[in-house]
C-alpha cells in the first residue's frame, strides 16, 4: 500500500470537517429560502458559496484517495484557501468591531458574560479560518516542492 501524501492526509482531514459542515449547510439552505423573498442577491450568494464548498468537498474526497489528477492538486489548495479568507474576512471585521465598541459591557456598566462567550466562540471560528488556510497552503507547498525533488 502506497503511503499517504501530507496533501492526501489535509484532504482527508478537511474531507471530515466538511462532512460535518453539512449539517450548517443545510440550514443555510432553509435560511437561503426565507432570503429569497428579502433580497434574492443574498440568496444567490448564500448557494454559490455552498456549491463552491460542495466542489471543494469533492475535491477532497478524490484527492484523499489518490483519484484527483495531479494538475488540479494547486487549484484544489489555492482555492481552499481562497474560499477560508472570503469567509475569514467578515468574523474578522465582526470581532474587531466588538473590541473597538467596548461591546463586553452591559447597560448597568458591568461585564456581560454572554458577550463574552460570543466572543470567545468567534476568536475560535477566527483561528479555525486561519488553520484552514495555513494548512491549504503548507499542503500547496508540499506539493510544488515534492514536483521539484
Amino acid at each position: 500500500m502506497k503511503q499517504k501524501t501530507y496533501s492526501q492526509k489535509v484532504a482527508r482531514v478537511f474531507e471530515i470537517i466538511d462532512y460535518f459542515m453539512l449539517f450548517p449547510a443545510g440550514i443555510g439552505v432553509l435560511v437561503g429560502l426565507f432570503l429569497l423573498y428579502a433580497n434574492p442577491l443574498y440568496t444567490l450568494l448564500l448557494y454559490a458559496f455552498l456549491t463552491f464548498g460542495i466542489f471543494l468537498l469533492v475535491g477532497y474526497f478524490k484527492h484523499s484517495r489518490g483519484t484527483l489528477d495531479e494538475k488540479y492538486f494547486s487549484a484544489l489548495w489555492l482555492t481552499t484557501a481562497g474560499y477560508n479568507l472570503v469567509l475569514l474576512l467578515p468574523c474578522l471585521y465582526w470581532a474587531s468591531s466588538i473590541l473597538q465598541s467596548g461591546g463586553f459591557e452591559s447597560y448597568d456598566g458591568t461585564t456581560d458574560g454572554a458577550m463574552v462567550v460570543f466572543f470567545l466562540i468567534l476568536v475560535a471560528i477566527v483561528f479555525s479560518y486561519l488553520a484552514a488556510i495555513v494548512f491549504s497552503i503548507k499542503a500547496f507547498s508540499f506539493e510544488r516542492r515534492k514536483k521539484y525533488i
